[in-house]
């Protein structure tokens, strides 16, 4: 008898577990088309720069306990040394939930020094779509 209480005290515990995957509970927003927001003289991600460090954000807990997704496009300036001189959020769908984890990722980010010096309104798309970030092209 004791050992059947004790067994069913375990299963129905096992029940109230959090899960850890990601449950989706809002659609994932069409990706924008990054090069309708930049001049012609802009960098778009990848085509003039190469990654020295640059870790991606984490997905916010809320978000990925409420099944959120959606994408964010940073702005970001980069010196002639390859380091972050300036970056922000241009855009985010839905608004104000990835913005924050966005802009502390990417002002961590360094790059090899850009042949052509300074390089300006450089715009990178980070997608949060079912629980993972991912850069977007």
């Amino acid at each position: 008898m004791k050992r059947c209480a004790i067994f069913a005290l375990t299963f129905s515990l096992a029940g109230c577990a959090t899960p850890d995957f990601f449950m989706p509970q809002s659609q994932y927003p069409p990706d924008p088309y990054v090069k309708g927001y930049a001049d012609p003289e802009d960098c778009i991600g990848g085509e003039a720069l190469a990654a020295v460090e640059l870790d991606l954000p984490e997905y916010p807990r809320r978000a990925f306990r409420n099944g959120q997704q959606g994408w964010t496009i940073a702005r970001l300036d980069i010196a002639a040394d390859g380091s972050i001189s300036d970056a922000e959020i241009e855009r985010a769908l839905p608004e104000g939930v990835f913005e924050a984890a966005t802009l502390r990722a990417v002002e961590t980010w360094s790059f090899a020094p850009p042949l052509s010096g300074a390089l300006l309104n450089c715009r990178v798309l980070i997608r949060y779509r079912l629980g993972e970030v991912s850069l977007g092209s």
